[in-house]
C-alpha cells in the first residue's frame, strides 16, 4: 500500500482518500476487493473495474461513470444505482432489474425490464416511455405459450404494447407475429395467445 497524492493505492490500482482513510482501514479495504483494478473508495466488491464508492458489487465492468452504487450485477455507466441487476447506461436507478437493454434511462426507480425510459417510476416491461410518473395500465398474463411464460399487455397515448420474451412492439405487430409463429389456427400456443389477445383488447377499450 502506497500513499500517492493522499491517496492510498493498492498493488492493483484501488485507491482510498487517506483524508478518511488510515493506512490500516485502507489495507482491510482492500483485502475486501476481489479482482477489482482502478477502483476509487470501493469494499466488498468483486470483478469491478474503474468504479466509484461502490459496495458490495459484482461483475461490473467499465463502470468509469458509475458512482454510489449498492448490490448492483453485470453494470454499465450507471450512477447512484441500489440492488441493481444487469443494468447498463442507467442514472439514478433504485430496484432496477434485468435492464440490459435500457439505454439513456435516467432517474428510474423500481424499474424492471425497461427500455430508452425517462425520468420513469414504478415502472415494468415498459418501451420506449418518457417521462413517465406512474406505472402505466397494464394486463400481465398467466404463463402461456411455448415459453411457459407471462405476457405483458400495457397501454399508453400511443395505444396498445406488448412484452413478450424478446418481443416489444404494439399489438398489430404482436398479433402477426404470432400468426407467422404458428400459422395453424388449432395450435394450442396460438390459441392461448389470441386469448390473452381478446381479454387485452376487452380491458384496454
Amino acid at each position: 500500500m502506497k500513499l500517492i497524492n493522499s491517496k492510498w493505492i493498492d498493488s492493483k490500482g484501488n485507491s482510498w482518500n487517506s483524508i478518511f482513510n488510515t493506512k490500516e482501514q485502507a489495507e482491510n479495504k482492500s483485502r475486501t476487493l476481489i479482482n477489482c483494478s482502478d477502483c476509487s473508495n470501493c469494499s466488498n466488491c468483486s470483478d469491478c473495474s474503474n468504479c466509484s464508492n461502490c459496495s458490495y458489487c459484482s461483475y461490473c465492468s467499465n463502470c468509469s461513470y458509475c458512482s454510489n452504487c449498492s448490490n448492483c450485477s453485470d453494470c454499465s455507466n450507471c450512477s447512484n444505482c441500489s440492488d441493481c441487476s444487469n443494468c447498463s447506461n442507467c442514472s439514478d436507478c433504485s430496484n432496477c432489474s434485468n435492464c440490459s437493454n435500457c439505454s439513456n434511462c435516467s432517474n428510474c426507480s423500481n424499474c424492471s425490464n425497461c427500455s430508452n425510459c425517462s425520468n420513469c417510476s414504478n415502472c415494468s416491461d415498459c418501451s420506449y416511455c418518457s417521462d413517465c410518473s406512474e406505472q402505466p395500465k397494464f394486463y400481465k398474463t398467466k404463463n402461456i405459450g411455448s415459453r411457459k411464460s407471462s405476457t405483458i399487455f400495457y397501454q399508453n397515448d400511443k395505444g396498445i404494447f406488448v412484452v413478450c420474451g424478446c418481443f416489444r412492439g404494439n399489438l398489430i405487430s404482436f398479433i402477426n407475429k404470432v400468426e407467422n409463429t404458428y400459422p395453424d389456427q388449432a395450435n394450442k400456443y396460438r390459441i392461448e395467445y389470441e386469448k390473452e389477445i381478446l381479454i387485452a383488447k376487452i380491458i384496454f377499450a
